[in-house]
């Protein structure tokens, strides 16, 4: 069965697809550092992908001299005059303190926030190669900000950041009107801290919010900004994911795929990757210190050369396979194992460009394909039949529409639906959006994770129910994995309409099935996860899979 034909045939169940429309592919760019160090090497060799669409800085200390002037001289004050010619752009971060301001904390008093706001008009009046001003970075974090008015709790943070903001926002529009202001300036995506600044106003100075997506997997970024959407200050603003990377050189070209196919299909306008070169702090750059191309660096520059440009559409069949389809004649496809067919006409390459024969194609979560072809591209391949019929990772939903596993707190007999929560509204909190109960603050669940507790009344699970919609014959597989902090790992629980299957202390990584389920209407599998002694450690990764009675389980 073809492609279009799959897609058609899931319409039932996920109408979205039948009726979404093209959207722009992102812009895509790379996080530098030449405000840090002018290396003109690196410069060449960013043109090799090449890169138009640079972020990076001029620092406010190193350009405004104690007598209140702009000094631009050498190149690492005056880098960005080299942009033009190249046919580039750049947004311009402007973060830091100035060592005559505020004690070179970040700005907080009336003079440091207007000496602030006056440097980042003087820069995109002093260089035409600055389209954007991001005002701040991980404003949300410890990390990048100092001094009264930033040290203490998030709402407090958040006002003052709307105040540097909107005089930052002031001053570069008045001095070059056109020019974009980003703000939000967030790592992960915390619904509390983007709640704090809409609250104190800062929607209004935005052309777009920044989020930097670190730690959310590819296939679950659409979730994650789909409930930053669900903020209404946030629902028709622009979204722009100013870093993202990864540590690992054989996962990140993939990474860097994955993400822009779905960060296009969440509504993205502008993907950087983070960084173009080596920074010292383990993120895989798309140029090494010899000024070659890295793996994700050819991956770059392949999306540069055959994704950035028309529109993008869904393209997944079903909920366990991704799929974006870019112009009508490119395909980037990953998704659980099963068969790949293409036509004659149809090429298809790996995440950096090279070819993948087309003998025994087959599609898999780590290697994303690129597929393309003239004409229908979606009549000319097909895929074989889907084996998983239930996923917990795949199928998770903050709302729990589409998802066939409710995720309960339990004690004993006693249960309750966990409910979304917003990521960093308290100490401890993750920060990204998760599911929470109210029973203690402290159990909680994501996509592929659950965190059981242990209050003195008794000890709390994680419970996820599936409920048959009809006589279910599938073989189950559990893949859970204790922390390494777990003082003594996690009780496991598997039950299947009443009858216990398995029950057991688990304290290391392992996949337990394929066991057969066999379930009437209504009746339900259970997998429960508790704490052991203690409930010290027990982050635990879980992922619940029914598939099809004898499939393979990969």
């Amino acid at each position: 069965m073809t492609l279009r034909r799959l897609i058609a045939g899931a319409a039932a169940l996920l109408p979205a697809l039948a009726t979404a429309q093209g959207i722009d592919a992102p812009r895509l760019g790379a996080a530098s550092n030449f405000g840090q160090g002018w290396q003109p090497e690196m410069m060449e060799a960013a043109a090799m992908l090449p890169v138009t669409d640079f972020r990076d800085a001029v620092y406010w200390r190193d350009i405004e001299t104690s007598d209140g002037q702009y000094d631009y001289g050498g190149m690492r004050r005056s880098w960005p005059d080299r942009l033009p010619e190249r046919g580039a752009g750049m947004s311009l971060t402007v973060n830091n303190g100035h060592p005559d301001r505020d004690g070179g904390n970040t700005p907080h008093s009336p003079g440091a926030v207007a000496a602030f706001a006056r440097f980042a008009a003087e820069a995109v009046t002093r260089f035409p190669a600055i389209h954007t001003v991001e005002v701040g970075n991980e404003m949300n974090s410890d990390t990048f900000v100092s001094g009264p008015g930033w040290d203490t709790d998030l709402k407090t943070r958040a006002v003052s950041y709307t105040a540097l903001l909107a005089e930052t926002a002031r001053a570069v529009r008045a001095a070059r009107p056109g020019t974009r202001i980003v703000g939000g300036a967030a790592h992960s995506i915390p619904l509390a801290w983007f709640s704090a600044l809409f609250e104190a106003g800062a929607g209004a100075y935005m052309d777009a919010l920044v989020i930097h997506p670190y730690g959310t997997a590819p296939e679950q970024i659409a979730r994650m900004i789909a409930r930053l959407r669900s903020l209404p200050e946030a629902a028709d603003l622009p979204i722009e994911v100013t870093e993202f990377g990864h540590t690992d050189p054989a996962i990140a070209p993939a990474h860097l795929l994955k993400n822009y196919c779905q960060m296009a299909l969440a509504g993205v306008d502008r993907v950087i990757w983070y960084p173009l070169n080596p920074r010292g702090d383990g993120l895989v750059p798309l140029i090494d210190v010899q000024g070659n191309l890295t793996e994700v660096g050819r991956a770059y520059r392949f999306i540069a050369q055959t994704l950035t440009s028309g529109t993008v559409t869904d393209a997944a069949p079903d909920p366990f396979t991704y799929g974006c389809l870019f112009g009508g004649d490119r395909v980037v496809i990953w998704g659980e194992p099963r068969a790949l067919t293409v036509g004659e006409g149809v090429t298809v390459t790996d995440a950096t460009g090279d070819p993948v024969p087309d003998d025994g194609l087959s599609l898999s979560m780590s290697r994303p394909l690129v597929l393309r072809a003239s004409g229908d591209l979606l009549s000319q391949f097909s895929l074989g039949t889907q084996q998983v019929l239930a996923d917990s990772v795949h199928q998770f939903a903050f709302d729990g529409d589409g998802d066939p596993f409710q995720r309960l707190v339990a004690s004993g007999p006693d249960h309750e639906l966990l409910d979304p929560r917003p990521g960093q509204e308290k100490n401890g909190a993750p920060w990204n959006p998760y599911l929470g109960s109210s029973w203690d603050g402290v159990l909680r669940a994501g996509a592929d994770w659950v965190l059981p507790s242990l209050p003195p009344d008794g000890p709390l699970s994680v419970a996820y129910h599936f409920t048959a919609p009809r006589r279910v014959s599938a073989d189950l597989s559990v893949a859970i994995a204790p922390s390494d902090r777990s003082e003594d790992g996690v009780d496991l629980t598997i039950r299947a309409a009443g009858e216990t299957l398995l029950s057991k202390r688990v304290t290391g990584a392992e996949t337990i099935g394929p066991l057969p389920v066999r379930l009437r209407r209504r009746q339900t599998l259970e997998v429960i996860v508790g704490p052991g002694e203690t409930a010290k450690g027990d982050v635990t990764r879980l992922r619940v899979t029914l598939r099809r009675p004898g499939a393979s389980d990969p």
